[in-house]
């Protein structure tokens, strides 16, 4: 059905494109460059060569920003997928009583030696934890 579609509105905007060049035949001067070249050549060739790199000009604009976004969307995915391994291995790391014990004793040991601020800050590491 779309297709269909599609092949309608195309067989429509020939038409009129055929229409729309036998009706101005009629020889235009096109200057370009400002005096420096001038031509003569028919009104429908000037209008669709216009309209012709006008579609370049936006395929263009489009093509850049698709880059663009492209470059974006693997910079994004490599960021997902940073995050999930992240995710996934402190998703594994499990909670036991026995390194924390250890890890108590070694702090306790260091802290006899340490000032006062030098506790607070392995207290605050042991809070964390």
């Amino acid at each position: 059905m779309i297709r269909i579609f599609k092949l309608i509105i195309q067989a429509v905007f020939i038409g009129y494109l055929i229409i729309f060049s036998v009706s101005n035949v009629e020889t235009v001067t096109f200057k370009p460059l400002m005096n420096i070249a001038a031509y003569n050549i028919p009104l429908f060739l000037l209008v669709i060569i216009t309209l012709f790199i006008g579609i370049v000009i936006g395929a263009l604009a489009v093509w850049g920003e698709s880059l663009a976004l492209k470059s974006r969307i693997k910079k994004l995915n490599k960021e997902i997928k940073t995050n999930q391994q992240e995710i996934e291995r402190l998703q594994k790391l499990t909670i036991s009583q026995e390194p924390v014990r250890q890890e108590t004793a070694a702090v306790e040991e260091v802290s006899k030696t340490e000032t006062p601020v030098e506790n607070t800050q392995n207290d605050i590491k042991d809070a964390l934890r």
